[in-house]
């Protein structure tokens, strides 16, 4: 696992071009389906790459074509297809097995200081996830997560 980018982000210049208050505007960039929906278009210009189309096996393919896949770290972080994730959706392996298949790596989004306006990415390799022990449902918490990101710097 290493880190990839920092983005900084001018919370009062977006606040301001959306009408929203600072505060109101880190709220609603909180949450994981918004903030991975950016991570695609920061990812995909820093990495000079190109987003997919929204039923693609994966979200940017990067420069010398390598595929990744773009997730959130929010209460947790799913490794899962998400097809797979959801209510009345059940994570299999076959399922796994397929995602994995469909990309190089996962690039998450870690929010831990997006108060302060800055949001990085992290690199999780195919190999690596052997050593995260992901849960029956191919998620880790976050908290586990960081404990080794964090002790792997």
């Amino acid at each position: 696992m290493k880190k990839i980018n920092t983005y900084n982000i001018d919370w009062k210049m977006v606040a301001n071009g959306l009408g929203l208050t600072t505060e109101k505007t880190i709220e609603m960039f909180d949450d994981g389906r918004i903030l991975g929906r950016l991570g695609e278009f920061l990812h995909e210009k820093s990495e000079n790459g190109q987003r997919q189309n929204e039923n693609s096996s994966f979200d940017v393919k990067d420069k010398n074509n390598v595929r990744s896949e773009i997730r959130t770290i929010t209460d947790k972080v799913s490794f899962a297809s998400s097809k797979e994730v959801g209510y009345g959706r059940k994570v299999t392996e076959d399922g796994f097995m397929e995602k994995l298949n469909s990309i190089d790596r996962f690039v998450l989004i870690d929010k831990r200081l997006l108060v302060d306006g800055k949001i990085e990415t992290i690199e999780v390799t195919k190999d690596i996830l052997s050593t995260l022990s992901l849960g029956k449902n191919k998620s880790i918490s976050a908290k586990k997560f960081y404990e080794k990101y964090d002790g792997n710097k």
